[in-house]
Parts: structure tokens; sequence; C-alpha cells
């Protein structure tokens, strides 16, 4: 009827005829909507509900409903109501009743009416609607609601008709229309997404019927209007209407605050219409906020763009259940963040069709009323929730204040510092200024904090009138009156009493005009006016110290940045602000800019947090003292390091029921600390206890808490109960983390990004996501559908300065200051490397230039739009181009040229059978006889350790002369690019075999890289599908069910010795050893469980040994060898666990196998590595000789191998371990050697893993040679950027070393203390028993030397907890000696307050000593101090005899060793007993409080540091010095 109709008409305009109606509507349709959005994985069944309905009856009907209408002359009606009735009988017998998958009927039902109608037009010249109106609609109606469910026209097309065509655009929404205009597919016009639902219902005074026509016209026209304007204002779009359906958020128009701009738009339709429309009776809006499927439905050649969901049917039931009011429902109210007293609540009702539909509230309007100095800021800082991971920021902030104060109290008093803070949503600034505010608090310095909103930028002033009812302390004055009298007694100066007026419009009082002021012209009054606030505001300054907080900076109006940028350079203050960052220089007021620039100006980007910090975030946000490991990764992948993130996630777990608080029982601490501490310190101060007490208990894994469920405990409002009840959080068995989907809030966010891009630059970003976060311009080019070179150019550049994309290689510092680089966003900055011998962070160039894309690798700024974009597809869409993607990544190689290998795992190929295509670049294997003399010592050549350092030196000298040719390693790019994408891409298309091999190879990459946590990640998804696999579930969401799937028994085997790998090397021996064993079950390679049967095999290994001697060996195959290497890797890492468990009999077993599996290989690399295991291992059992001679052969062997990457690590551990057992055997000097040697071979590994595990232990005979210079620089390797969280734990553990020993700070305690309590929460630290052993140990002791026992209690039954379960290896070797020095001034702490278990701890305490000999027992380094700790404990009984001679031993065996740090220690206690020098705890007490930092301390002797070192005393000889000390009477 549209398409046929005139063209030239006017609307209004109606159009009278006679004819028949059939109106079908689909029962059942609500419930089924309703059932698909709760039966959903994620909430989003629209997609599944269109294909339902699309395949009941898509060839008539494009939603739920038709209404058919046949126009005839009246002459005709009785012949078509008689052919109306067939079709409709028609439709019954080809349609009848289905039943869905969800367990819903549907049936058509089917009405028929017919007689006179009026078809009418409104709207203006873009947009139109077309209304049939008559008695027989709503017959029609009527006839359709008595029917019981129970010749089909087909669809027609139209001939082109230009003129027609753009007739017919005003009938089509804008939005759709672009995508149209853009050649976009029809099927990528469908999406799902959160949108924004307003149902508007017009109920006239008379029935329609009775109405003339042309009022009718009229009337729909002025509503039709209306309602339009109020959608172009707030950037709605209209569906349909006298019903409209409006809609928020469709593709292309989404905002972040769109909830808001919906309920306002609501709100003036509903008072427009009631003033315009004389003859409206009702007007019922129903807004609601939620998920809907938003595309094309329908037959291909009869459809409409539209919305469907559960959240549109809500709305329909609210506009018709709350006649005469704008109502919405909960999502909405609290997404439009609007304060409450917008909203009041209205009765539940049973809405038909519709479960649970939550509160639903009446919308006022805006009631608010302008208030003076009114702007406080949301966020206020919770006393028990410190900010975390913000600890740079919050030292520019301490140096600023600190500058601050110390102006103020100088003669000039002049200092002004503006510090800003810039970070997208959720990072955290609020938060970041709300700590400011508390801590300046704190200080006795007078704080001014205000929190801007978007209205107040476009009310000119408005800042300046806040921060100066702020400064004149008015902002709760009642009226002006009172804000008068408040002003005068604030002014004194009489020239600024005098011209107060000029107060009046800003702050809304009445002082009466000066006559100065009633002589000025207005020009003249606006420039003193400005004068005078500044003047003003700078006397007020002077009075008293203020620090200014403004958040929400960008929110401040033109005039007030005018203010600001006069008062930053004039008055003397300290002012943070916070604001978003802007995705162009171009935007900002060009006094902000200024600011900006101002040399006295910090500019700081906030960045993500770290992981550990996520971890820690969780738990202060649940109020729990743990949370599974399951949620910290799935927090740390989603949350991608943003605070708010991280809180919509728990939220979403938690309303989820995924995971749930329970409470834990006190659990009775045991007899040694109760006899240690019978004060009970720990509960007399919740200080230094309050939730932590039993923290390790669970993550430790010592025992299982006893629980209790906590019922409706809610995200965020977690407070503990008077009684200090600890929680934690667990995961429902019946969880599915995967499944869960973005909350709504976040992708909100991402939509309204995306929606202001145009139309090409969204698909390019749409089809960025399924490749991945990182990615190349080439692939974008191959990808995207219909894509050129100048298209392409063109998108990637408007989108770097939309903020969407940026160079992949860029370096993300903590903080960057406003620099020309930071001002990059004009010129499009790139720090790709222009060749391969030029470094990714040496060069910033152009991305673009002259219309020419330079930057190669490009990656999101955010995930959260990459995972709302990947969202956005529908499945098939997904399958298609992730199709697409494989094939092209697969192509590409994700190992450099530079490492010489084709894949992490080696021979990972050849063991699956072929599964992925090999690359290029695969190498060719050496092959390499073993011959029967290669496993047994050689005779000793006598130059062989010569040759081999030389060789060292020619390696390194090598490297770095071929440095500039050789380029850096790419491979942390390629698998960025390339394997990770893989893993989405295989697990899109559907492919298990191959997603898991990509799998596999990611983990081991990051276990490369360090990244333990990442790997975690990976390793979890693979048992997923095995878990899957096993249980006859497809593997994932994607996978084929009727395909069945087997991984190889090979790739089994990975994923447990690469979690055993990880477990290891964090500590965790017990379950490292259960995952070794099971890979070497599933390599066929068991290892026994019983003496029996370990002795059996033992024997059977040594005949084998035996039999390769005299055999010569043939390098096996590639799948064989691949066997062989996990063989290896496995049995290394089980004798080393077993050593440290004491079980000789299983090390001596494992390294036996070992050996045999590598020499069976016939690999020259795999011999030598089992070589330096048997190297070890003869250090660790003690055997000299075996050592000594295998510390030769392997001189010999590498001093003799080809240069390439391999022989390197060989090498480097060769060296490592040649340091270490240097170490343990006490010999200092040469550990110091080849500490230095394993330093040079890193620089040319490149590996930070293999960096950080060695300066670990390395660090330790530098330090005890008293070379703190080096020293000092190797530790500071472990603090660079970008270091794991393992890395700044041993460095602050080697920080402790230093202030207990050393006798000066490299990081003040302080700092290293708020390490140890914030690493608690880190899942990657607590679980590394040596570390953690180091870092509680450490300030027990420094407690226990300052005698403040309440604090030692705390870290010293931590440090007790772990001790038992603790490996005996070298990097737990420090820790426990400071455990046990602890322990004997605890024995000292009893014999003084002559505790009547002091037996009992003097009994403990020598078990200890005894107990390190034993566990201990081939690692001499630190014996000195162990015998000069026994020397002391003897002095304590009273022994003085025997405590003199053992203090000699000790003495002549740090001289032997070289250990200089000891020497000088004993010598000391030696004075101090003998009486020759004195130093009391109180003593000591002064000396750390003098300490010198590293920067002093480098200027001094190493004598010189004595007087800062603590000395072992008696409690008789205190008493005795202070007898000395006094005078005689």
């Amino acid at each position: 009827m549209v398409a046929y109709s005139s063209l030239d008409r006017e609307t209004p305009y109606a159009e009278r005829f006679n004819g028949v109606l059939l109106f079908a509507d689909i029962s059942g349709f609500t419930a089924l909507t309703e059932k698909f959005s709760l039966s959903s994985k994620k909430d989003y069944g629209a997609d599944e509900l269109t294909r339902t309905l699309n395949s009941y009856i898509g060839d008539i009907v494009s939603r739920d409903a038709i209404l058919a209408l046949w126009a005839v002359e009246r002459s005709q009606l009785s012949e078509v109501i008689t052919l109306v009735i067939r079709c409709g009988l028609n439709i019954q017998d080809k349609c009848g009743i289905r039943e869905t998958e969800v367990g819903c009927q549907l049936r058509v039902k089917i009405g028929i009416s017919a007689g006179k109608l009026s078809k009418v037009i409104v709207g203006d010249k873009t947009s139109q609607y077309y209304i049939v109106i008559g008695r027989a609609v709503d017959e029609v109606r009527l006839a359709e609601s008595l029917a019981v469910a129970g010749c089909l026209r087909k669809a027609s097309t139209l001939k082109p008709h230009d003129e027609r065509e753009n007739f017919m655009r005003k009938y089509v929404i804008k939005t759709v229309l672009q995508k149209i205009d853009d050649n976009h597919p029809l099927e990528y016009l469908s999406e799902m997404r959160p949108a924004t639902i307003v149902f508007v219902n017009l109920q006239f005074e008379d029935a329609i019927c009775d109405m003339k026509l042309i009022s009718q016209c009229v009337a729909i026209h002025k509503a039709a209007i209306s309602i339009d304007q109020q959608m172009q204002l707030h950037h709605g779009r209209i569906n349909k209407g006298c019903t409209f359906l409006c809609l928020f958020g469709l593709p292309g128009d989404k905002r972040v605050d769109e909830c808001a701009h919906a309920l306002q738009a609501a709100y003036s339709i509903h008072q427009a219409c009631l003033q315009e429309i004389k003859s409206l009776k009702t007007i019922s809006v129903g807004v609601t906020a939620g998920p809907v499927f938003c595309g094309v439905m329908g037959h291909p050649l009869r459809h409409e763009y539209t919305v469907i969901g559960r959240k549109v049917n809500l709305a329909a039931r609210l506009m018709m259940y709350y006649p005469r009011l704008v109502s919405c429902d909960h999502e909405t109210r609290v997404f439009s963040r609007l304060p409450s007293f917008y909203f009041t609540e209205l009765p539940r009702k049973v809405l038909k069709g519709v479960c649970h539909p939550g509160p639903i509230y009446q919308f006022m309007g805006n009631r608010q009323q302008t208030l003076v100095g009114k702007a406080p800021m949301s966020f206020q800082r919770r006393e028990d929730c410190p900010l975390l991971g913000r600890q740079k920021e919050l030292e520019v902030y301490f140096q600023g204040l600190k500058d601050f104060l110390e102006a103020r109290s100088s003669v000039a008093k002049t200092y002004n510092k503006v510090i800003i803070f810039e970070g997208a949503t959720g990072y955290g600034k609020s938060h970041l200024l709300a700590e400011i505010v508390h801590r300046a608090s704190k200080e006795k310095v007078r704080v001014m904090s205000l929190e801007l909103t978007k209205p107040d930028i476009k009310q000119s002033n408005y800042t300046l009138q806040t921060v100066l009812a702020l400064l004149l302390a008015i902002q709760t004055c009642q009226g002006y009156a009172e804000r008068e009298r408040v002003i005068l007694s604030k002014i004194h100066d009489p020239e600024l009493r005098e011209n107060v007026c000029f107060l009046n419009d800003i702050l809304k009082v009445k002082f009466p005009l000066s006559l100065t002021v009633s002589l000025m012209d207005s020009q003249t009054k606006s420039k003193e006016m400005r004068k005078y606030f500044l003047q003003l505001f700078c006397k007020l300054a002077e009075k008293e110290p203020c620090v200014y907080v403004i958040d929400q900076a960008h929110f401040v109006d033109q005039a007030s940045w005018s203010f600001l940028l006069e008062v930053c350079q004039q008055a003397s203050l300290l002012m943070f602000m916070a604001l978003l960052p802007q995705a162009s220089p171009d935007g900002l007021f060009p006094d902000m800019e200024r600011i900006i620039r101002l040399p006295h100006t910090i500019y700081l980007k906030l960045p993500v947090l770290e992981p550990p910090v996520i971890a820690q975030l969780a738990c202060q946000m649940l109020s729990v003292v743990h949370i599974p490991d399951e949620v910290k990764l799935f927090l740390v992948e989603r949350s991608h390091g943003v605070p708010y993130y991280c809180e919509e996630l728990l939220k979403s777990l938690y309303l989820r029921r995924m995971i749930v608080i329970e409470a834990i029982e006190e659990k009775e601490e045991c007899e040694d600390m109760k006899i240690l501490f019978p004060e009970d310190h720990s509960r007399s101060s919740q200080v230094w206890q309050d939730k932590e007490v039993q923290e390790d208990d669970i993550l430790l894994g010592s025992s299982q808490p006893r629980c209790s469920v906590v019922k409706a405990r809610k995200i965020l409002a977690l407070d503990r109960s008077p009684s200090e009840q600890l929680f934690v959080c667990l995961v429902r068995k019946s969880a599915k983390l995967a499944e869960v989907p973005i909350p709504l809030t976040l992708k909100g966010m991402a939509l309204a990004h995306l929606d202001q891009l145009q139309s090409p630059e969204q698909l390019l970003v749409k089809c960025a996501a399924i490749i991945g976060h990182t990615f190349t311009t080439q692939m974008l080019l191959d990808i995207v559908p219909e894509m050129t070179q100048q298209k392409l150019n063109l998108s990637l550049v408007s989108l770097f300065k939309s903020g969407t994309f940026e160079c992949a290689s860029r370096h993300k510092n903590l903080s960057l200051p406003m620099s020309k680089e930071a001002e990059c966003c004009s010129i499009l900055s790139c720090y790709c490397a222009g060749n391969e011998h030029i470094s990714s962070t040496d060069v910033v160039k152009p991305a673009s230039v002259a219309g020419v894309w330079k930057c190669q690798v490009v990656c999101f700024c955010t995930s959260l739009v990459k995972e709302t974009a990947y969202e956005l597809w529908l499945k098939e869409q997904k399958k298609e181009i992730h199709s697409k993607c494989a094939k092209y990544l697969q192509q590409q190689a994700y190992r450099c040229h530079q490492c010489a290998r084709d894949e992490f795992i080696c021979g990972h190929k050849a063991a699956v059978g072929g599964i992925i295509t090999d690359s290029n670049n695969d190498l060719t294997q050496e092959s390499y006889n073993v011959y029967s003399n290669q496993m047994c010592p050689m005779e000793e050549n006598g130059n062989d350790e010569q040759n081999f350092l030389a060789r060292i030196d020619l390696m390194v000298a090598e490297w770095y002369a071929s440095i500039d040719c050789r380029g850096s390693c790419r491979c942390a790019e390629l698998v960025e690019c390339v394997l990770i994408p893989l893993i989405r891409q295989w697990m899109g298309v559907g492919d298990v075999s191959k997603a898991f091999y990509c799998l596999l190879e990611a983990a081991v990459a990051c276990v490369y890289f360090s990244n333990y946590l990442r790997a975690l990640s990976f390793l979890n998804e693979a048992k997923i599908i095995l878990k899957n696999l096993k249980a006859g579930k497809p593997a994932f969401e994607t996978a084929d069910p009727i395909v069945k799937v087997k991984i190889c028994e090979f790739e089994k085997a990975c994923v447990f010795r690469l979690t055993g790998e990880i477990q290891f090397n964090t500590g965790q021996i017990l379950e490292a050893e259960k995952n070794f064993v099971k890979a070497l079950r599933l390599l066929n390679k068991r290892f026994p469980r019983n003496l029996a049967a370990l002795t059996m095999k033992y024997i059977y290994e040594k005949m084998k040994t035996l039999y390769y001697r005299h055999q010569d060996l043939e390098i096996l195959q590639k799948r064989e060898q691949a066997f062989l290497q996990e063989h290896v890797c496995c049995l290394s890492y089980l004798w080393q666990i077993s050593c440290m468990r004491r079980l000789p009999k299983r090390a001596s077993l494992a390294l036996t196998m070992e050996t045999n599996s590598a020499t069976c290989s016939a690999e020259k690399f795999k011999v030598l590595f089992s070589i330096i295991d048997c190297f070890q291992y003869s250090q660790m059992v003690g055997d000299e000789v075996k050592c000594s001679c295998y510390e030769r052969l392997l001189y010999r062997r590498l001093a003799q191998q080809p240069y390439c990457d391999r022989e390197l690590e060989l090498i480097f551990c060769f060296t490592r371990s040649v340091a270490i057992v240097k170490l343990c055997a006490g010999n200092l000097e040469q550990s110091v050697q080849y500490t230095v040697q394993a330093q040079q071979v890193i620089k040319v590994l490149n590996r930070p893993d293999l960096d950080m595990w060695a300066i670990a232990v390395l660090y330790m005979p530098l330090l005890l040679t008293n070379r703190y210079k080096e020293c000092v620089e190797l530790i500071q390797n472990l603090e660079r950027p970008g270091t794991i969280s393992v890395a700044k734990g041993w460095f602050y553990a080697a920080c402790f070393d230093f202030l207990l020993y050393a006798g000066f700070a490299v990081m003040p305690f302080e700092e290293c203390l708020a390490f140890v309590k914030e690493c608690q929460s880190d899942p990657t630290l607590v679980v590394d028993k040596s570390l953690m052993i180091n870092l509680y140990s450490a300030p027990a002791l420094w407690y226990a030397r300052l005698a403040d026992w309440e604090k030692v209690a705390h870290f010293y039954r931590k440090a007790y907890g772990i001790y038992f379960g603790m490996p005996a290896s070298i990097h737990s070797i420090s820790g426990v000696v400071k455990f046990l020095e602890c322990s004997v001034l605890l024995l000292k702490k009893a014999l003084s307050e002559q505790n009547k278990h002091t037996k009992a701890i003097y009994n403990k305490t020598v078990k200890y000593l005894s107990d390190f000999s034993q566990r201990y027992a081939t690692i001499h380094v630190f014996l000195p101090r162990v015998l000069h700790l026994k020397a002391f404990i003897f002095l304590l009984v009273g022994n003085e005899m025997l405590a003199e001679d053992i203090l000699k031993q000790a003495l002549l065996l740090g001289e032997k060793q070289g250990n200089l740090l000891d020497q000088s220690w004993i010598k000391q206690s030696q004075d101090t007993w003998s009486g020759a020098c004195t130093q009391r705890s109180v003593d000591w007490l002064t000396a750390t409080l003098s300490m010198p930092s590293w920067e002093e301390a480098v200027k001094l002797h190493p004598k010189d540091l004595l007087q800062y070192r603590f000395a072992l005393t008696d409690l008789s000889l205190e008493v005795r010095h202070d007898t000395l000390r006094t005078p005689a009477a």
C-alpha cells in the first residue's frame, strides 16, 4: 500500500477504502522469548529465537504476528472473504502446532474481519509512518483473541524504480540505511547487543470509528512529530507506531548514558503529548534495558529490521499494565545512574508471560534543585580497603605533598604543582583520588575535593563556583543570609571586603553594590570580577595549606579552565585532577591544554593493574581471604587489569550463583605457638592478624577449612561481622566460568565506543576481533570483505585517532609524562621495527606517511572492545571468518628464524602425526652416535676448564660483534600475532585436534617467556577439552558433536608435564611430582610407587645402562625422539624433587632412568643435559669424586660443541650449575666467577625466566664476599619493568638480606614490608614456599631483633606454617637460616621472661638446628652462620667455653670459604661476648633509624657499615654493661 501509493502527497493525509483483514498471531511467543533468554548459556537467546520463528512461518511472518490486508471494491468483498478464509486454513494446515527445543509450544491463531478502513500517513520529510485504522482493525484483533489454535500468498518483489526507492527510504531506520548504503551484506546487519526499549501507547478520548478522519490524522501526526523530535534529541530511533516502539542503542546509535537519555526522552514525550494533543485520553510509556536481537527477520524477499527479546516483551507489558505513567525496570534505573529521587517504586503486578520482572519504578523527571558548592565525590575510601596496585602514582603524591609542605614552611612560600591522572573508564581514577583525599586528611592538610558530571560542562563557571564555595566553606549553608555571614567571616582584607559584591551572581548572595562596581560598564566589570576571584583565591590559599582534588576534570567548563590556568600560574597550591583520555588534542579546551603543558604539571597515564593485584582486589571486593585459582585466572583473562571490569565480573559470577562465600571456623593454634607466645599477641592486635591469620592454611593446602554457607551476601557489601569472622570464596561444582558473558554494563561501554565509528571502520573492528587481540595489517587486508588497501589505510588512521587500535610493538610504561612522544595521537606513532636489524623500541616513526600505512603489527587498545565486537557476530558468521583466518595463519611461522626452531615443544608435529602442516622453516635434526665412554668420566686434560671459559668469552665476543646484523628475537611478537590467534580460529572452526595442538604450544611459549599465569590459563583450557572428551561431550561449544576426536597420549602427557614444571618452579613440589608421574605413565614410562617395585626397577635400569655402554646407537625417528625428550624432562624434575624430599633411592632411580633415556635417544644435547644433571646430583648426595669427574667431562664436551642457541642453553645450565655447586661447597670465589659467566651467557640467550632463577641464588656469593656493588646491580635486574611477580618477590627477599646483614637499605624496610603484605593474595607467589619462607622469616627476624614480639608473632606463625612442607633446596636455605635466627632470639626471650616452657623451647630450637644439618647436609655455604647461632645458644644457657670453641670453628670455616660477611659478624660477636664491644637492642633500633641507603652506602667502606649490623648479645652481658655504664655511688 505504501510502495504503490502516490509519491507527492503532503503529510498528514488519509485515504479511505474497503478491505479484508487477516490477523495471524503466534501464541506462546512471549513464553518462548522468556524461555530462550533464561535458558541460554550467555543470556543471549534471541539468536536461537529468530531461527525458531523463521523456520516456523517465515514465509509469511516477519515478527510474532502479521496483519494482512486485501484492498477491494465493495462488490468484491464476499469473494475476497472466501479467499482469505481459505488462506487462513492453509496457514493452519502448514504451520499447525510445533514443539520447540525449550519446551514451549508455538501455535498460530487467526482472526478475519472486513469493512471500511483508512490508511494514514504521518511524519515529516525525513521520517514517515503509515497506520491502518477503522472498526475492522478492532474487530480482527477481537476475532483473533477468540480464535483457537489448531492459499499461502508468496512474497513478491518490486521492479526497479529510483524515485519510488527514494520514497521508501523514509520508512527505514537511518542507521540501517547507512549500512545498506555501505554495501554491507544483509546477514551482517544482525547483531545481539544491549539496548534500551521505549514503548509508547496513545489512547484518544473518542473511539476511532466515531472520529473524523482529518482529526485522526492531525492527532497522530502531532504525536509522531513530537516523538520523533525527542528521539533525534536523545539519539533514539522509532521502529513502529498508535503504539510506538522507540529504540536506543541500535548499531551506530549506542551511547554510554543511553538509559538516562531514554528516560528523559520518555518523560518529555509523555509531557509534550499531554500538553499538545487535546484529544489524547492517556499516554503510557514502558522503558526497559537489556540484551536483544537487532536484525532482519522474515522471508528473504519480505522482511523487516526489528528487535526481539525478553526486554522488548517486558517494555510492552509495562506500557499496558502501568497506564498514564512512565515506568521502567530495575536495570534501566541502575544503568541510568540518575539520583534515586528521580524514581518511585510501583506496586508489583503479575505480567502476562513475564517471569520475575523485578522491581518496577515510575520515572518522575528531573526534580534536582540548584545548590552552591554541592559536588561531593561519589567514592569515599574505606578504612579497611586500601588502594591496591598504584604505588608509583602514590609515590608522586607523597613527593608532591612533601615538597608543598616544605615550600610553605620556607620563606618563599611559592609552590604550585598540578598532577593529572589520565585513565579510561574503570581504571580507578576516582579510587586513586579518594586515596589521596584520605591520606592528605591524615596529614592535617585541608582537602577540597569535588566531582563533576556531564551537565556541569554546559554551565559556565560551575567549577569556579564550586571551588570558591569550598574555599569559603559555604557549601553547607542553608540560605543566602547564612552564606553572607560565613563569607564576611572569611574575608578580612579591606579591599576584598569592599568589592565583595562581585560574589553575588556566582555564589547566590545579595551583597550591596559598592560605588566602584556600580560605575563599571559590563566589560570592565567582567574583567575586574575575574581579577577579584583570582586575588581572593590567592589570599585564602596563603592562609592554610590546601590540597585541591577534582574528579572527572574533563567536565570542567571553558570559563573555569581559564580561571584554573591563572590560579596554577600565580597561586601557591597542590592540585590533583583525573580525566578521561582525549581522542585527539583538538578535543581539548585551549586553557586545559596549556595547564597540561605547564612546566610544573605532571601528567600520568594510569596503566592496567598487574595480575597479582587483580587477585588481591578480588579478595578485597568480596571481603574474603582467598579466591580459587580458576576465579583468579578468569578475572585476569577477562578483566584485562581494569578494576571496574573486575568488579562487574565478580558481580556477574555472584548473581549467577557461580561462586559462593563461606565462613571459616577458627582453627585451634598449635602447641608450639602457644608456648612461644603465651601473651596471645595475635588476638590483641587486629592490625597484624585481621583476616590473614588462617590465610596460609587455605592457600598452602595444609588443611581444608570447615565452612558454613553465608546466605544473601552482596558484592561490595561484605562487611566483616563484629566477631571478625573470616570468609573464603568457593566455586560451585556446576559452574562453567568459560560461559559467562560480558556483563551488560561493560558491553554497553564498548558498544558506545564502537558506534561512534563509521560503518567501514565498524566492520574492520568486528573482523579484527575474530582474529584476536594482536594482528597484522596484511591479515586484515586479506580477511575483511571487499577491503582495498586505500580503504584500509583510511580506516586505520581513523581507528588509531579514536583510540581503538594502536601499534602492538609499543612498550607499555607504568606512567608516561606529557612529552612529545605522549602527544603522538596526532601523528600516529608506530614502534614497529623497520627491519630485522632494529629493535622494536629503538625507533618511533609515523604509522602513516603520505597516505601509505607503515605500521605492520596492530592491536586493540582495550580488550573489552575486542570481546564486545566479537560477540556481535552470529554463529555462522563467526565460523566463516574463523575459517578464513585459520587458513591464513596456518601458513605463517610462529617462531622466528633467529631461534632456528619451528615449534616450542620439541618433536610436537612428529608426535601428533602431522595434524599441523609443517612450515617451511622446519629443521633437520643432527645425528650423533653415542659411544661407550661418553657417559663415563674421562681422563684429565689439565686445560679443560680454561678452554671452556675461553670458549664462553669467544662466544660472547662473537655475539656482541654480530648483534647489529643478527637482529633481536621476534618470537614473542609472532606468538601474539600468529600462535595465540590460531587457538581462537581453530576453536571457532571447531577443529579440536588443531586447537589442542596450539594450546600446548602457547602454554610452552608462555613458560618460555615466564608468564606462568597465562600458561596455566591455556593448560586449564586443554584440561577442560580432555575432560569433556572423556565424558563423551563436545570438546567446546563450536566442536561438532558427531565427529569423534581422540587426543594422543603424547599431548596428554605434555599437559601434565607443563603443569608440573610450573608447580616445581613455584615451589609446589608434591603437586609437581604427581603431575610428572602422570605424564610418565601416559608416555608408557611408569615410575614405581612402592619400595619393592622401586628396587626391581633400579636393577633393571642399571642393567640397561651397562648394555648401552657397549652399543653403538643410531639416532631415532622424530616421533621417538619427542617421547624421549619428555622422558628426560620429567625424570630430571623427579630426581630433584626426590632429593629435596630426602628420598635418595627414588632420586637415584629417576636419574638413572633419565640417563638411559638420553642415551637411547642418541641425541647429543639430551646426553649432555643428563650429564649436567649427574653433576648436580653428585653434589647433592655428597659424592665429591664423581662430581669432580663429571665437571671435567662437561668442560671438555661443551668446549668442543658448535655454536648454536641450544648449545648456549646447555652452557648456561652448566655455568649456573657450577656456580651453585661451588656456592653449596662454600667455594665463594669460584662461585662468583661462574656467576659472572652465567650472566654473560644469559645476555646472549635473552631468556628472562632463566635469568630470574639464576639471580635468585647467585646474588648470595656476591653478598657474602662483600661485593655489594655487583650484587645490587645483579638483583636490580629482577625489578626491571615487565618482570613477573615472582622475580619481584626474589628482589625484595634479597633487599631484606641487605637490611639484616649488610647494614644498608637497597629498598626501605617499609616498602619491603608492604610488598610482603600485598603479595599474600598473589597465587604465583604464595604457592612458592621457598620464596615465602624468605619473605616471612625476614620481617619476623627484623622485629625479633627490635624485641617487637607482637609483630614477630604474626610473621613467625606464617614462616612456621611453611617450614615443615618446604623443599630442601638452595633457594629455600637463606629463608630457613633467618627462621633459625628468629627461633634463637625467641629462646632468648623465653629465658629473659623466665617462661615456664623454656626447656621445651630450648629443645625445639636445638632440634631445628639438627634438622637443618640433615636437610642441608651438602650445602655448606651457611654453615658458619649456623655455627654462630649454635654458639649463641650455648652462651645463653651458660656454657661459655663451648660457645667460644664453636665460634672459633665458625670463624675458621668462614675464612676458608672467603665468607667476609659472616667473618665480620662472628668477630663482632667475639668482641661483644668478651665485653670489648657493646650493643643493646635499643642501640640497634637507633642504628636502623639511621641506616644508610644504597646511594649513601656505596660511598662507604664495608667496615663503616658494621655499626648498622645487629650483634647477638647475652642477657647477662646487657645487664653487666648497664652496670658498667652506671656511675658508682
